[in-house]
């Protein structure tokens, strides 16, 4: 049985430390992914199952990343306890041997096997590239004389059978947890593969022989001319070397090139095969360690800044320093560095009543001196190096409002704190230390100015939470950020709360209105090949393929009882195209008259229904009553000769008096539906989506309104049908079609890249505003925007594409600001580290006594 090394226990606690914020990326990530795809989505069974899914993905939240992490820690415990891991896999019913032992498996494991099955081959697609070394080096460590994939108790396996195990304990159905496990498979593969490479440096420091998938004689000489079959140097990929012509060469205990004994002679030693290529592997020799290096040498301290910066061929292990940092001084030993122009727009003064102590810049310097003098390797030298150059650009961004520019050169203390234990956590985009500065500036693209609603509770927040930090004299790890962090987070959940019920509130109208815009078409393009509409006016029409067909629309989706018509407004159609038809009831005018109260019974109670205002049913109707005023005068004619008084020619001249002009018979263009892109919204529901404050500006001065489309006039108010509104030419507009070609180009390039989740600056309420696209209609013809307090803002494709020609509408860029400064970071220390030339050997690698 394979005893595990101490090392192993190492690599078990630091997997299962990197595993919680690990599985909480993953859980954001797949949130996210979520949301999009309901967004995307038009169908509402499916959008209705995801909001389902991510709704009750993120309130598993809270405990996920610590319940995740102590699920991993019992795995690895319980493999330990049972000395050899079991060789029969994770899920022994999925293994069944014949068919008689199909019966003994239930559905529910056979389900969750397949979905195992399914999760772990997504897992071990993304991670293969890094399992060779690992199985290797893992099996080495267990004490195996060969490659056992199947018993490293760190496979991909383990931790999809966790995530599965986490998951099967959440409440809910089967349907939600399997569209979980899909979601999450892609992150949570991607993730794992990062933890793999640090696994593996920790695994690499303990100059583990790695084992071979096979046990093999080998000559001396050919182990000497490292050609051991199977094996794999540490460091391979950053050398350049191929599998096969690197291997353990001899007595030197490094590795050698195919031509070297890995000693003095060698290619490469010890450490230094991770750096080989760069000014970290010029530093190294054979061997197994470092010797001290001296960075004042020319050239040296700037070309190993580019590469730590870069982050290529970083040995993991420590680099001493050359005495000479000590006895000349850190400052003189790092005259070679690259020079700290980005850190002098950060080293002012700030507001003391702010930040203490630390508003003011000496006192920032003095605790970067006092750092760089306790540094005992040069990495830390680096590390508090790059960092303070890193909150100089984060501090130039001119995207960060001044305040949050402030806040983050007030934060350069606790940051220098922990570059002395992490020295390259700025590299990893997933540690807390990184993800604070990057979130409070994500968070605060929310504000367009510091007098923005909420832009002063945010702040207040920040300063709190940042001067805490300060406080802490000894950062031991990543663990204050990430509770600073976590607690910045739960304050803004709490202050997003009230805006997320609200946009809630709008985005489901909006959707029901789409939803029901889109039935209305489609009963508006049925209705069209209705036999019985030869004859009918085009006024009435219109009536039938807008207002009722939202009516009836509206009725079958409120419906709860799945009737073929429910309320009968679609009983009542036939009706009411019998009723317009003079001839018909000309002969038979009893039966209309008969009709006529329960028909306007049912049509008023469907317009109600939709809410419509009386100003846009009142035209309708006088035109029913006018196509219906034969028979009524008629009735009043033939009441008054029963009376005793001559009427009887008169009664004759209305029965042949001809139809007004607007009442005549529709064309065939005008039996032809008009189908709408925009849905209709009543004046209630369109002043909660904010669709009457968007600018839609004429001449020098922004006008209020911005619906500007022919999409919502009443009837007879300059449209060409059912709820449209005037043309935009008619409101001063300058049309769009003469904007010049290339403004138009560039126009609809921006318009391709408003996605939800962009950030816009808009005029609206006669006034600039910051807002965030939160929706839009899946045939791209309506778009809703949120700003502060949850306030709603919905216009017209129309109506945005004008904004974006004036000027009035522009996105945000809120792209990571720390990775932007990381980059300009590079490319500074870049540009100094060819201007200096490549760096002297300052020493070579030697063994550790």
């Amino acid at each position: 049985m394979a005893v595990q090394s101490s090392l192993l226990q190492r690599c078990f606690q630091e997997a299962a430390r990197l595993a919680g914020p690990m599985a909480l990326a993953c859980l954001d990530e797949a949130v996210e992914s979520l949301r999009a795809a309901e967004t995307a989505t038009t169908r509402i069974a499916e959008r209705d199952a995801l909001t389902v899914a991510w709704t009750g993905l993120l309130r598993l939240r809270g405990g996920w990343s610590a319940d995740y992490a102590a699920a991993l820690a019992r795995a690895f415990d319980a493999s330990e306890a049972e000395g050899e891991p079991s060789r029969r896999g994770d899920f022994a019913p999925a293994a069944a041997t014949g068919f008689g032992d199909l019966s003994l498996v239930d559905d529910a494991q056979v389900a969750q096997g397949i979905e195992f099955a399914r999760l772990s081959q997504q897992l071990r697609l993304q991670v293969d590239p890094v399992m060779a070394d690992l199985d290797a080096l893992v099996s080495a460590a267990q004490g195996f004389d060969r490659v056992q994939p199947e018993n490293n108790p760190l496979r991909p396996e383990v931790f999809a059978k966790v995530l599965l195990a986490l998951i099967e304990d959440a409440p809910a159905d089967a349907t939600t947890r399997a569209r979980w496990l899909r979601t999450l498979a892609v992150p949570m593969g991607r993730e794992l593969r990062g933890l793999y490479e640090k696994v593996l440096a920790l695994l690499r420091e303990g100059q583990l022989q790695p084992v071979s998938y096979r046990v093999s004689a080998v000559p001396v000489g050919a182990a000497a001319r490292g050609r051991v079959p199977g094996a794999a140097a540490p460091g391979a990929e950053a050398a350049g070397g191929r599998w096969g012509e690197m291997g353990p060469a001899g007595a030197g205990g490094g590795w050698g090139g195919p031509g070297g004994s890995g000693g003095p002679g060698g290619a490469m030693g010890g450490v230094g095969a991770e750096g080989a290529g760069t000014a970290w592997g010029a530093m190294a020799g054979g061997g197994g360690g470092w010797a001290p290096v001296d960075l004042s040498q020319a050239g040296v301290a700037s070309a190993l800044f580019h590469d730590f910066v870069a982050g290529r061929g970083v040995p993991e292990a420590p680099v001493p320093l050359a005495p000479s940092y000590y006895e000349q001084g850190a400052a003189a030993a790092l005259a070679g560095l690259p020079p700290l122009e980005p850190v002098g727009a950060a080293a002012k003064a700030l507001d003391e009543r702010a930040w203490g102590e630390f508003a003011q810049p000496s006192a920032r310097a003095l605790v970067h001196a006092e750092l760089r003098q306790r540094a005992t390797h040069v990495q830390q030298v680096l590390g508090i190096e790059a960092v303070r150059r890193l909150v100089g650009e984060v501090a130039q961004d001119p995207r960060l409002l001044e305040p949050v520019r402030e806040a983050i050169v007030a934060l350069e203390p606790s940051l220098l704190r922990l570059a002395m234990v992490d020295p390259r956590f700025f590299s990893d985009d997933t540690h807390p230390g990184r993800r604070l500065m990057a979130r409070v500036a994500q968070r605060s693209f929310r504000y367009r100015d510091a007098e923005s609603p909420g832009f002063e509770a945010f702040f207040d927040g920040v300063r709190s939470t940042f001067n805490d930090l300060n406080r802490h004299q000894d950062i031991e790890s990543g663990q204050p950020f990430n509770s600073a962090l976590a607690r910045l987070e739960s304050a803004w959940a709490r202050t997003d709360e009230a805006e997320t019920a609200q946009r809630e509130a709008v985005l489901q109208g909006l959707r029901f209105a789409e939803e029901r815009q889109a039935l209305a078409n489609q009963i508006a393009y049925d209705m069209s090949s209705r036999p019985d509409l030869d004859k009918v006016p085009a006024k009435v029409l219109d009536f039938l393929f807008g207002p009722w067909a939202l009516a009836m629309a509206h009725a079958r989706l409120v419906d709860t009882s799945n009737q073929i018509d429910p309320r009968g407004f679609g009983l009542v159609v036939s009706d009411l195209v019998w009723s317009v038809k003079r001839d018909f009831i000309l002969r038979d005018p009893a039966k209309l008259m008969d009709m006529i109260p329960g028909m306007l019974r049912t049509l008023t109670a469907g317009l109600n229904l939709i809410g419509l205002p009386d100003s846009e049913r009142q035209d309708f109707f006088e035109v029913l009553l006018r196509l219906h005023e034969p028979v009524l005068r008629l009735r009043r004619l033939r009441a008054r000769r029963d009376e005793g008084s001559t009427g009887g020619a008169v009664v004759a001249d209305s029965a042949q008096a001809p139809l007004a002009e607007d009442l005549q018979p529709a064309t065939p263009e005008q039996r032809v539906p008009k189908l709408r892109e925009q849905p209709w919204m009543t004046p209630q529901e369109r002043d909660r989506a904010g669709l009457e404050d968007v600018a839609a500006p004429t001449g020098a001065a922004p006008l209020h309104g911005g619906a500007d489309d022919s999409a919502h006039a009443p009837l007879g108010e300059g449209s060409t049908g059912f709820g449209g509104l005037p043309d935009a030419a008619a409101s001063g507009a300058m049309p769009l079609e003469a904007a010049p070609a290339a403004e138009r180009e560039a126009m609809e390039q921006v318009l391709r890249s408003l996605v939800p989740g962009v950030w816009v600056d808009l005029f609206a309420r006669r006034r600039w505003r910051r807002a965030q696209l939160t929706w839009a209609s899946a045939n791209g013809a309506l778009f809703m925007f949120i700003g502060h307090g949850g306030r709603a803002y919905t216009m017209t494709r129309r109506s945005l594409q004008r904004l974006l020609l004036q000027s009035l509408l522009r996105p945000v860029d809120t792209s990571d600001v720390v990775a932007q400064a990381l980059e300009k970071l590079r490319e500074g220390a870049q540009a100094a580290a060819q201007s200096a030339g490549a760096p002297a050997p300052a020493g070579r690698a030697v063994r550790p006594a």
